[in-house]
């Protein structure tokens, strides 16, 4: 006889696992993980400084191709990644533990997210954290996830965030503890130097649980909907196609990419483009995987003088060293992320808002002949800082567009990147921002030559130019199956797929609008909110 669950979460990413966990607190809810990728139980995974290995490996990312090139006469060999195993990208991002600020929640109300506003999202977070510093207002205690503002830090990381002050910027000791412009080291989600993503946090805490079971290497192919209502997944687990009966919801937690593409493959979409594709329309929703936006990101690479960084401690003896330290004592540069000094400003924003985020270490990355970095393992050997910004309020919007109905098919993803006035304006002002940072307070005493794009380039058009050539996707894409409560959201307040009963979509793809900072922490807060909102849903029922 076949066996119904009482919910299948398709994908066990940021999202996926905490709303996994909060679903199977009730004994009574049988509760169906689906994972396409593995376990993410490695070494690397573990280790704060292993990202660098993780994102070039395809047993822990998706790696996308870009079907449109970044300008005319540019080839379109962009790629984008994403987490694939246990945790999603939670287990091979940078694990900056940013909140966003609660006036982009109260946005996201505003725009028709009826309940999903900054203080609701705050207490989800105050859940979600046990931080280093103890409770506060704006600090969580208990949590699952152990959320720290200062692993490590160095004299040039001091010297980072005195130039901030010198631009003008409020020198905080945790970024999250308020909003506007400011500087100081990140919080990361990291215990005892070991990540902390969603799967080695929630997912774990749920497989505790007899209620819960975790299928991993199921790559979803549909979600079967029979009279209007979801009732199973199809998926294949090592290569067999096995149907997973479901009684009450499926939740699907892909992500701003898998979660549109999965509901475009079951015949949600915008009918005649599932035509085209050989997919029949069972639901009439034209926004799924459409209306996608996206931070876009510009390093800057720079030589120092007469002060040393951290590269030396990335390669060669000094990494050994390093090494050997975090295997002692679980401490030193191993145990903290890429970026140790974080800061937030304004560079074009007509109302003054915060619409840029900056990370800085002590270290850079080798640079080729023609101007360009190469891959993120090739630590330089000259000492040297790095400066990445990241724009986070772009209006080009991209698309993400199922190119068949199986799911081995590489999809259609047009980004638009820079697509309007106010995006190219935005990335012109980032870059002279960053460069003036670079100038600002004791940094202009350290800081040498700029690799890149390098002084030469000074003018709009070529620093348009550069940006356009070598920018970086900020993989943190959103809205792609947005929510609302107009006529073409693709999920509705309570996240519930619309045309579809006992169908939901928890994660960023649902995000109506953008997030001041890294997605990773609001992607767990959408699922912790999330799974309160099916229990209650399941009790009035």
């Amino acid at each position: 006889m076949e066996q119904h669950w009482d919910y299948i979460v398709v994908g066990a990413g940021s999202s996926g696992c905490v709303v996994a966990e909060r679903l199977s607190t009730d004994p009574r809810n049988k509760v169906l993980v689906l994972e396409a990728g593995g376990e993410n139980d490695g070494f690397w995974v573990t280790l704060p400084k292993g990202v660098a290995r993780l994102v070039t490996n395809p047993d822990h990312i998706w790696a996308y191709p870009v079907s449109q090139p970044r300008a005319e006469g540019l080839p379109a060999n962009e790629v984008w990644i994403r987490g694939k195993g246990l945790g999603g990208s939670s287990a091979v991002n940078g694990m900056i533990w940013s909140r966003g600020e609660p006036a982009d929640y109260d946005a996201w109300e505003a725009a028709g997210a009826t309940g999903w506003n900054g203080a609701a999202m705050t207490e989800a977070f105050l859940a979600l954290e046990d931080h280093a510093a103890g409770p506060g207002p704006m600090r969580g205690a208990g949590g699952l996830v152990h959320v720290d503002p200062a692993i490590f830090s160095y004299p040039l990381a001091e010297r980072m965030i005195a130039a901030g002050e010198a631009m003008g910027m409020a020198r905080v000791g945790d970024l999250n503890e308020r909003g506007g412009e400011r500087v100081g080291l990140y919080s990361h989600n990291i215990r005892k130097g070991q990540r902390q993503s969603s799967g080695r946090t929630f997912l774990a805490a749920a497989r505790k649980r007899a209620n819960v079971s975790v299928v991993t290497g199921a790559i979803a192919e549909r979600v079967v909907i029979e009279q209007g209502r979801a009732v199973a997944v199809e998926a294949r687990v090592n290569g067999v196609l096995r149907r997973f009966a479901c009684a009450g919801e499926v939740i699907v937690s892909g992500g701003a990419m898998e979660s549109p593409l999965l509901l475009q493959r079951s015949g949600i979409g915008d009918g005649e483009r599932l035509k085209a594709v050989g997919i029949a329309p069972l639901v009439q929703s034209p926004d799924v995987g459409e209306r996608m936006v996206e931070h876009l990101g510009f390093s800057m690479p720079h030589r120092l003088r007469g002060e040393r960084g951290t590269g030396g401690l990335l390669r060669g003896p000094g990494l050994l060293a390093a090494m050997a330290r975090y295997m002692l004592t679980g401490g030193g540069i191993m145990a903290t992320g890429p970026f140790e000094v974080g800061a937030f400003c304004n560079v074009a924003h007509p109302d003054g808002r915060v619409d840029a985020q900056l990370y800085l270490g002590g270290y850079t990355f080798e640079v080729s002949d023609d101007g360009n970095p190469v891959p993120l393992d090739k630590i330089s050997r000259e000492p040297g800082m790095t400066i990445y910004g990241q724009l986070l309020r772009l209006t080009s919007e991209a698309s993400v567009r199922a190119a068949g109905p199986d799911a081995a098919t590489l999809p259609t993803i047009l980004p638009n990147w820079l697509s309007t006035e106010h995006d190219r304006k935005s990335a012109i002002a980032m870059v002279r921002k960053m460069r003036a940072f670079m100038r600002s307070g004791p940094l202009a005493q350290v800081v040498g030559d700029e690799l890149i794009p390098g002084a030469g380039v000074e003018s709009d058009e070529a620093i348009l130019d550069a940006f356009r050539r070598i920018a970086s996707c900020g993989l943190h894409a959103i809205g792609s199956c947005r929510m609302g409560s107009d006529d073409r959201a693709v999920v509705d307040p309570r996240l519930r797929v619309r045309g579809v009963s006992g169908l939901r979509v928890v994660d960023c793809s649902v995000m109506p609008g953008h997030v001041t900072g890294n997605t990773n922490a609001p992607a767990m807060a959408l699922g912790y909110r999330a799974g309160a909102m099916i229990l209650e849903d399941a009790r009035r029922a």
